[in-house]
């Protein structure tokens, strides 16, 4: 076996309470990594196609990689990954704070839960075993239940992976919080663990797995962790992701009045950068051996009252607050701790809401409608009341139960034409009218419009890949050349959840070099910067063929129509991502994907996933 794994998964039948680890040969791992990639490679093994999420059926597999235990810039991450309740199919997100060292620590490397618990349950992993257990936390929010948790096994040094009364109902834009401040946020799969009746995956544990070149690693560490320290001080370890409110409003990419509006300078100032840090008296909240520290520990006082809590990411600024044009900072913090609380995902919290105001602005729905309240543009008592009633399940929020595509066949017709989304997940705060790599990207994603599995316009702002041949960024606003720049940053990004490895180190300073050597330190290989990408490359496709599987097809990658309607004003006046499909069949010749979007057997064979 390589240095720096334990090798060993642990599998838990939720049904019956028996457990077992299983492991797999080196090589797995080397085409694997651990994280995301791992992870997928369970699912296409365990869950047929057509599976229901919410079934017992289903797997919610958490998974780490070398990268963790090993005080790595970026070695909070952990990534877990199910079938998503939102889109029917493939669905991974990440979370940070303490829980992935610590399950490492526990000696694992993943965790595949299966069936359904006969109670509320908790499940207990540390060193010595596991331990699935009743529990009295159900009902208690997602915020609360990670002390709780701790108190209820008796092992305060632990961490907490839990959901909130959201999960618990089955929402399906349900998320997973770790430690109170952190949250694998996206595709529901907050959701599939409370259709599991899992409340809580507590890990304990100190295990270090021996690296190969302990030498190297720790000058790697020392190196990265000054230099990323110094190129954050005056970024996002002064003002968090809020720092860039205003930078993205500027140049059109923060969304608007439901992808509607053009300029919200005012707004902007008045929700993100510095405000945003006097206003709430944020601070540095660094996940574990983090130099950039970007999220934010907050106070709150008035008529909504925060002590201590997790602030909103730019996400939740841009969803929460631009996306409905409310520019009340009270407000949006509130319907960011409400959804923290109740295990919410902030962004498509944020998107239903706008998509709310917006409907009721062309008077598809009425006062009567929304329990006697005005869902007008910029309405934050109407902002909070809709994200309580979303996680609740009630009232008018509980149209959204099932997502976006649900609720607007709810509402109509025409309602249906005018929903932001891809496979059934709402855009994040990042317009395509802006960065046009991003239509790609998004159309493609295996999990839906998505700019982190992937992040290719941070490639259109200047982030070289050298290493690879990415040594100048496309032209901005046209087409050409952004399939490949979609295709490059997917598999990295694939890549890194597979390590697991934060991107915000690379997006700020990191270079793919410095990643490929700090796996070759960890595990003794001579990986190359080629050969990571390569992982994931095989990690992409193989989450397409489980696309493919559920019935994902060229009809499914697409953009929305207000993707094609261009600004009047401002930086991105007259832009939009066309010629759209001739760019779509560049990329799936790049991928070596049929016109249907379905990976063909010379590529499945040159990745090693030939079936049969």
């Amino acid at each position: 076996m390589p240095k720096g794994y334990f090798n060993r998964i642990l599998w838990v039948d939720l049904s019956t309470g028996r457990t077992e680890v299983g492991s797999y040969p080196e090589d797995t791992w080397r085409q694997y990594l651990g994280g995301s990639a791992l992870a997928t490679r369970i699912l296409s093994e365990e869950v047929p196609p057509g599976t229901d999420p919410l079934s017992p059926d289903n797997c919610l597999i958490f998974a780490v990689g070398p990268y963790q235990g090993t005080g790595l810039p970026g070695s909070a991450k952990w990534a877990v990954v199910g079938k998503s309740p939102l889109t029917g199919t493939f669905a991974v997100s990440t979370g940070g704070a303490e829980w992935g060292v610590r399950l490492k620590g526990a000696g694992l490397e993943a965790i595949v839960l299966k069936g359904r618990a006969q109670v509320p349950s908790l499940l207990y992993v540390n060193e010595d075993g596991a331990e699935l257990r009743p529990t009295a936390l159900w009902g208690r929010d997602a915020v609360e239940t990670a002390e709780l948790a701790k108190r209820e096994v008796g092992d305060p040094d632990a961490a907490v992976a839990t959901i909130g009364e959201a999960g618990e109902r089955q929402v399906a834009i349900a998320c997973i919080a770790a430690d109170s401040h952190s949250f694998a946020g996206r595709c529901g799969l907050g959701a599939v663990m409370g259709s599991k009746n899992l409340k809580a995956v507590v890990v304990s544990g100190r295990r270090r797995a021996v690296a190969a070149d302990p030498e190297a690693l720790k000058r790697l560490r020392a190196d990265l962790a000054a230099r990323l320290a110094r190129a954050n001080r005056d970024g996002f370890h002064a003002h968090g992701t809020a720092g860039i409110v205003s930078d993205c409003e500027a140049i059109g990419d923060l969304p608007m009045k439901y992808w509607q509006g053009d300029r919200w300078p005012e707004g902007a100032a008045r929700i993100g950068g510095q405000r945003f840090t006097d206003h709430l008296r944020a601070r540095s909240w660094p996940c574990h051996s983090c130099p950039v520290g970007c999220h934010r520990r907050i106070d709150l006082n008035g008529e909504y009252r925060i002590q201590g809590g997790a602030g909103p990411e730019y996400e939740s600024l841009g969803m929460l607050g631009a996306c409905c044009l409310v520019d009340d900072l009270d407000a949006v913090a509130w319907a960011n701790d409400l959804c923290n609380r109740l295990g919410l995902d902030t962004i498509s919290a944020g998107s239903f809401v706008a998509f709310t105001m917006e409907c009721y602005e062309k008077g598809w729905l009425t006062r009567e409608d929304l329990d006697g309240r005005e869902a007008t543009w910029g309405n934050g008592d109407f902002l909070v009341h809709l994200v309580e009633q979303i996680g609740r399940r009630e009232g008018f929020g509980a149209t959204f139960a099932r997502g976006i595509r649900e609720a607007a066949r709810a509402v109509g017709p025409r309602a249906e034409a005018i929903t932001v989304e891809v496979k059934g997940l709402d855009f994040p705060a990042h317009d395509p009218r802006t960065y046009f790599s991003l239509a790609i990207n998004y159309a493609t994603s295996t999990r839906g419009a998505c700019h982190l599995r992937g992040f290719p316009h941070c490639g259109e702002a200047g982030m070289m890949l050298p290493e690879v041949g990415l040594d100048k960024p496309p032209v901005r606003f046209s087409m050409e050349g952004q399939a490949q720049l979609a295709k490059l940053f997917q598999d990295y990004s694939t890549a890194l959840d597979s390590a697991v490895c934060c991107c915000f180190m690379q997006i700020t300073g990191q270079g793919l070099g410095e990643t490929a050597r700090a796996i070759n330190a960890i595990t003794g290989w001579d990986m190359t910067p080629e050969e990571f990408l390569r992982v994931g490359e095989r990690a992409f496709n193989l989450q397409r063929l489980i696309n493919v599987g559920d019935g994902i097809s060229r009809k499914e990658d697409r953009l929305p129509p207000k993707m094609f309607e261009a600004a009047k004003e401002g930086f991105r006046a007259g832009k939009v991502p066309e010629p759209f499909e001739v760019t779509l069949l560049e990329y799936y010749a790049l991928r070596g994907w049929d016109e249907d979007g379905r990976p063909s057997p010379p590529t499945l064979r040159s990745l090693g996933l030939a079936q049969g």
